[in-house]
């Protein structure tokens, strides 16, 4: 075998040689299951990303209810 060879499954390690890959056989990233959850858990990561959608969330109520009082003269 040559050293430009790639072998399926295995792997070189620091000295140069080829070692078998120990891992497991299945890809957990590739179990069929939608990522909603990581997604939800990505959004509010930070807690500066948590106050800013609140913040902005603020915002947009208090601007949709500002709409809501002009177009009904301030009443309810």
């Amino acid at each position: 075998m040559s050293d430009e060879e790639i072998q399926e499954d295995h792997y070189r390690d620091k000295y140069g040689r080829w070692q078998k890959e120990r891992r497991g056989g299945r890809d957990r990233r590739r179990d069929g299951q939608p990522p909603e959850g990581h997604e939800r858990r990505k959004i509010f990561r930070r807690k500066v990303d948590r106050e800013f959608y609140e913040k902005s969330h603020r915002e947009m109520i208090e601007e949709a209810l500002e709409d809501f009082a002009a177009e009904h003269d301030g009443r309810l």
